[in-house]
C-alpha cells in the first residue's frame, strides 16, 4: 500500500490510511485515536555529509528522542517549546546523539523551566552528563525544577507521562555501555525507534510490533558491522512490518530514493510527519 500523496502546509503531513481504517471499525464510544506528529530535528549520520542536522526527532511536542549537538538550534528553528518538553529518551551514548543534552539543561536553567522532566538513557547517562557539564557549564545540574535521571535496561519497561518505552538491545557499539532501540506506546498508538543498530533480532522485533518505525539507514549500500543499509537491511525491515505500517528512515548520508518500498520515506531535517 502506498502512502498518500503529501499535503503540503507548515509541515508534511502524512496519514496512514490503515490506521484510519482501524479508527473507523471501532466502537462509536471509544475516544478518537490520538494523532501522532514526529517532527525531525535532523536526519544525519555521524558524518553529516550532505550537511544535515544530526539525527533527532520529537514526537507530539513532548517526547524528545536523542539530543544530537544541534539539538538546540533545531528546535528553536521549528519553533518548539522546549520548556514544554516532558521527557527526553537517549539511545546511546555516541556524540551525534548525546552531546547535546547539556545544551538543553543549559535551556532550561535560564530560561524559566519549572516542570519536571525525565531523561531515560543507557547505564551511566547521568554520570556522563556530569563528566559533560562540570568541565564545560557549571551549575547546570543546580535547577529549580526536577531532574529525574531513569536508567533504560533492555526488558524492563519504563513509563514517563502518558508515554510506554519498552527497551530493546540492539547491535552496535559494544565499547558502550548499552545501544537501545525502543517500543512505544502512547495513548493505545505503537511506534518505534531503532537508535543505531545493525540488523539484528531487536530490529525485526520493532519491526513486526510498530504502527510507525523510525529506523537508521546510515547509507546506501555500503555494508558494516554496526549499522544497517538501505539495499542489504531495509528490504528485510520493510517485509517484517505489517502492510499498513509506515516506515521512517533517519540517520543517512543524505537524500535518498525509497521509492522501491512501500509505505517508506526518508525523514528530512525540520519536517513534520503525522499518522
Amino acid at each position: 500500500m502506498a502512502i498518500p500523496a503529501l499535503a503540503h502546509a507548515r509541515a508534511t503531513d502524512w496519514t496512514v490510511q490503515g490506521v484510519a481504517r482501524a479508527k473507523a471499525a471501532r466502537p462509536v464510544h471509544c475516544p478518537a485515536m490520538t494523532k501522532l506528529d514526529l517532527a525531525f530535528i535532523g536526519t544525519g549520520n555521524a558524518w553529516v555529509q550532505e550537511g544535515q542536522c544530526w539525527n533527532g526527532f520529537l514526537v507530539n511536542d513532548r517526547y524528545l528522542f536523542d539530543t544530537p549537538p544541534t539539538v538546540l538550534m533545531a528546535l528553536q528553528k521549528m519553533g518548539t517549546a522546549i520548556n514544554d518538553i516532558e521527557t527526553i529518551v537517549i539511545s546511546h551514548h555516541h556524540g551525534d546523539h548525546f552531546l547535546g543534552l547539556p545544551f538543553m539543561l543549559l535551556y532550561w536553567k535560564y530560561f524559566g523551566r519549572t516542570k519536571p522532566v525525565d531523561i531515560i538513557g543507557p547505564p551511566d547517562t547521568e554520570l556522563i552528563a556530569h563528566m559533560l557539564a562540570d568541565r564545560t557549564y557549571g551549575h547546570l545540574f543546580e535547577t529549580k525544577y526536577a531532574l529525574n535521571w531513569v536508567v533504560a535496561k533492555a526488558g524492563a519497561r519504563i513509563v514517563s507521562g502518558g508515554l510506554a518505552l519498552d527497551p530493546v538491545a540492539m547491535k552496535h557499539d559494544p565499547e558502550l555501555t548499552a545501544s537501545l532501540g525502543f517500543a512505544c506506546t502512547l495513548d493505545e498508538r505503537r511506534f518505534a525507534y531503532t537508535g543505531d543498530s545493525a540488523m539484528c533480532e531487536g530490529v525485526l522485533q520493532l519491526a513486526r510490533e510498530a504502527e510507525v518505525l523510525v529506523a537508521e539507514c546510515s547509507s546506501h549500500s555500503r555494508k558494516s558491522d554496526v549499522h544497517m543499509n538501505f539495499v542489504d537491511d531495509m528490504p528485510v525491515v520493510r517485509a517484517a512490518m505489517r502492510p499498513g505500517a509506515s516506515l521512517l528512515l533517519t540517520h543517512t548520508e543524505g537524500a535518498m530514493d525509497v521509492s522501491s518500498l512501500p509505505n517508506t520515506v526518508a525523514a528530512k531535517d525540520f519536517e513534520h510527519y503525522r499518522f
